[in-house]
């Protein structure tokens, strides 16, 4: 058994690791999250804020009048859902939400967007030509270590694709993330973003418009983003993140959700995780969240105790104990046939692939052929 090593530098405060692309730390090794979680709690204005969100929802309802006036984007889960209720029953908008198709959806995710549906939102489902969902994310996977590519860029394009379709120039989607998990500071205190952010920062800096080489423009729609052209004397969509208006608390949205908009949560945590309420639109977010753990040495469950952490409802030193016990599960067998046919690969072909993205300064294969930190979580 090789002796793990202090390899990674950890946040002071959460346990997020430097590692985190974009990731900064200051002078006392706190990380940008936990710094932003302390601007937000002392020095935001959230009251001003929220007044900043009523002008401009009263804009987009005397724009709109009488028909919806604002576009949520709805995955099934519990932020989209707070955000669609608070929205119609705060601030009196009349929420359009939009669920865009992830491949390989779970059943407890489907039957989340049914019961949100019953309580009265208007909703609207987008399925992405699924052949090119494949290619998109095969290549990905193969080439970049990202496997859901595809789903991420169609959230983006999609849905800024129905703005225009819909002529609903205002869009709500959850977190800033680079933000409230670390990353980049440019966003921080933007009201809206430019669909160019949207690419540098959601989509890993590759601009869903070069796939128009590799396929037929007719079969992009949904994975690219209108010409200049189609753009011209129009209302450029509005793409807003809740959390600027208002703080971003996980755990609150959860609540919301399951009181009020019907969200059901698993009996079982996810693997990875120690949740049972997140992430549970499709299957190919546990492999996503795998290879990021290979890639960079931390996984779903030490993003999630860092939250906790910061919420205050966590200490440093249990948050250590969860990550060293939970984070970097590997999907099991269930899960990696999904994904064999999904990709159409062999296992030998798969864990190739798994291999070429596993961070070879982090882990090492041990005598049972499974990747193991050599870093120490502390």
């Amino acid at each position: 058994m090789t002796e793990k090593k202090k390899i990674l530098t950890y946040c002071k405060e959460c346990l997020m690791p430097h590692t985190r692309p974009r990731q900064t730390f200051n002078e006392n090794g706190v990380c940008g999250a936990c710094d932003w979680n302390k601007e937000k709690k002392n020095k935001i204005d959230w009251d001003r804020r929220w007044k900043e969100l009523e002008e401009v929802c009263e804009k987009h309802k005397r724009r709109n009048k009488g028909r919806h006036n604002v576009i949520v984007p709805y995955s099934g889960g519990k932020d989209g859902a707070t955000i669609a209720y608070m929205l119609k029953n705060k601030l009196g908008m009349n929420p359009l939400c939009i669920t865009i198709r992830p491949p390989l959806e779970e059943e407890i995710g489907i039957q989340n967007i049914q019961n949100f549906i019953q309580k009265g939102y208007e909703h609207l489902m987008i399925t992405p030509n699924r052949e090119i969902d494949k290619l998109i994310d095969k290549d990905n996977f193969i080439n970049r270590g990202i496997p859901m590519h595809a789903f991420m860029i169609s959230v983006q394009t999609a849905i800024y694709r129905a703005s225009l379709i819909y002529d609903i120039p205002f869009v709500m989607y959850a977190e800033e993330g680079e933000s409230e998990y670390g990353g980049s500071k440019n966003l921080r205190h933007k009201k809206t973003y430019a669909k160019e952010e949207g690419i540098k920062y959601y989509l890993s800096g590759l601009d869903p418009n070069t796939y128009t080489k590799k396929f037929r423009k007719d079969d992009l729609f949904w994975y690219t983003y209108p010409s200049d052209d189609d753009l011209k004397n129009r209302d450029l969509p509005e793409l807003y993140h809740w959390s600027y208006f208002r703080e971003f608390v996980n755990y609150d949205h959860y609540l919301i959700a399951k009181e009020h908009c019907g969200l059901l949560e698993k009996t079982e945590r996810n693997q990875g995780s120690i949740e049972n309420f997140s992430v549970t639109d499709t299957y190919l977010i546990r492999l996503y969240y795998y290879l990021m753990y290979l890639k960079f040495g931390f996984g779903r469950t030490t993003m999630e105790v860092t939250n906790e952490i910061r919420r205050g409802s966590m200490s440093r030193n249990q948050a250590i104990n969860i990550a060293r016990k939970f984070d970097g599960e590997p999907p099991d067998e269930n899960h990696i046939k999904k994904y064999l046919e999904y990709y159409s690969m062999n296992e030998n072909e798969f864990n190739e692939v798994i291999d070429k993205w596993a961070n070879k300064n982090l882990f090492y294969k041990n005598n049972e052929n499974t990747w193991t930190p050599k870093f120490e979580i502390y």
